[in-house]
């Protein structure tokens, strides 16, 4: 009779224990907000690179990985449930989707999901209309990736303007561009200067915020390069000239005039911004 009831409180504890898992396995879902705030860096990092509007990737992102918490998102970090293909050579996991059992790419980091998917976007010949629309036409573009064949869903597009409207990622395609660059390293010396900077009226540190942050694609000659447009350019510093500017991107003063309609008699100004090209 002992061993009787003994059996029976293991399994109630066993059973307990599952429900206890199963429901903090629950709680530590993703949010959709919380998505948002962990990946729109991604999203306005790859709409200044390829161009296609953040809010357009957020969504898709959010609908296509269950926000973060589908099997292909947590096992293959893909969160634009795109397929193998004929042409992908990388790791794969077989997911039912369409059919039973198809293969999906897998990635080794979120990154590179939301880069392949970007080049997918821009480098098949059906997407290419898409390009030509407004770069902050979610609309445009949402009803473009049905017509293209992105999903089957009948209403997707639908599906994809909901999350836009709702979130207000039509934010995130105004943004410039993205400053989520590695932090330099510091001396103390320089630390504790722009401490004094910081706790001065005259000059107050900007805060950044989602209307107006950005992110330097890459570094040249100490300068961060940034694009707007489609269109690259650099941040004069103080006590900058455009033989500095110049030196540093590997582009003529004559041609750095040029591009940026900059009369000879003209100096630059700390914060402008010198364009690389038209």
């Amino acid at each position: 009779m002992c061993r009787y009831i003994a059996k029976i409180v293991v399994v109630v504890l066993a059973l307990w224990g599952g429900c206890l898992s199963a429901s903090g396995q629950q709680q530590a879902k993703m949010t959709r907000k919380e998505y948002i705030e962990r990946y729109a860096p991604l999203a306005v990092e790859q709409q200044t690179l390829y161009g296609i509007p953040a809010s357009i990737t957020l969504a898709q992102g959010l609908l296509e990985s269950g926000n973060g918490n589908s099997r292909l998102a947590t096992v293959a970090n893909n969160h634009f449930g795109i397929k193998c293909g004929s042409s992908w050579e990388g790791r794969s996991v077989r997911h039912d989707d369409d059919a039973l059992q198809e293969c999906f790419r897998a990635y080794d980091s979120v990154e590179e999901s939301y880069i392949d998917h970007s080049l997918i976007l821009s480098e098949r010949k059906w997407y290419r209309p898409l390009f030509d629309l407004d770069p902050k036409d979610y609309k445009g573009w949402a009803h473009g990736l049905k017509k293209a064949g992105y999903a089957t869903n009948p209403r997707y597009a639908e599906l994809l303007i909901k999350i836009i409207e709702e979130y207000e990622l039509f934010r995130y395609d105004n943004a410039l561009l993205a400053d989520y660059v590695t932090p330099e390293v510091t001396t103390p010396e320089e630390e504790k200067a722009s401490e004094v900077v910081e706790s001065t009226e005259v000059a107050p540190v900007r805060r950044v915020n989602i209307d107006d942050y950005r992110v330097a694609i890459h570094k040249v000659g100490g300068y961060g390069v940034y694009a707007e447009g489609g269109r690259r350019y650099v941040i004069a510093s103080e006590g900058d000239n455009l033989a500095r500017v110049a030196k540093a991107v590997g582009i003529s003063v004559r041609n750095l005039r040029r591009i940026n309609d900059i009369p000879k008699e003209k100096t630059v100004i700390a914060g402008e911004r010198i364009y690389l090209e038209r």
